[in-house]
């Protein structure tokens, strides 16, 4: 079974996307970090990640923030000792592409922005998986590569579905190659 894209976002700023998905445990947060470390490290791209979470809520009910949001405040923007800031965005619904733009016209600058979680976009994708039987009922047309846990056995170097394994840490240029990252 194949998903269906829901979605196309005109993405018109100087940055690229790609999406990452697979279910919890494949590996998806792993391969992000180790590619933001790598191409901070040996490209200095500034990195942005946007993960979608489903199953919980981001702000905790009695909390200042959250009871700035609920009264009607469109955002609200916490920060700590330690310049940590977390920002609040309380709408009815944000698209992506809005999210994306408010972050684009904002004061921090990016070359790649990292997805995780969101399944209907139409942008390339890394698939993580974390055994072989996960890979049909996830598969799209914008996989361009597959990844995560699957990545750390004995399969690098071979292909499913016609799709490159790649382990993100050692396979790095590989993965510059399969995205078209010069």
């Amino acid at each position: 079974m194949k998903i269906e894209k829901e979605s196309k976002i005109n993405y018109n700023m100087n940055y690229r996307i790609i999406s990452v998905i697979g279910y919890s445990g494949s590996g998806k947060t792993n391969f992000i970090t180790t590619a933001t470390e790598l191409f901070k490290k040996k490209m200095n791209y500034t990195v942005a990640v946007i993960k979608n979470i489903k199953h919980h809520p981001i702000d905790k009910k009695g909390k200042d923030s959250y009871k700035f949001t609920e009264i009607g405040a469109t955002y609200s923007v916490i920060q700590n000792d330690n310049n940590e800031s977390a920002i609040f965005l309380k709408k009815e619904e944000i698209k992506l592409e809005l999210l994306l733009k408010w972050l684009y016209n904002g004061p921090y600058k990016f070359e790649l922005v990292f997805t995780e979680g969101f399944r209907n976009l139409n942008n390339p994708t890394v698939l993580c998986i974390s055994n072989l039987n996960e890979v049909e009922e996830q598969l799209t047309k914008d996989v361009k590569m597959i990844s995560g846990v699957i990545s750390f056995k004995d399969l690098k170097n071979k292909n499913i579905s016609d799709l490159p394994i790649v382990d993100i840490k050692s396979q790095f240029p590989r993965f510059l190659e399969i995205f078209n990252i010069v």
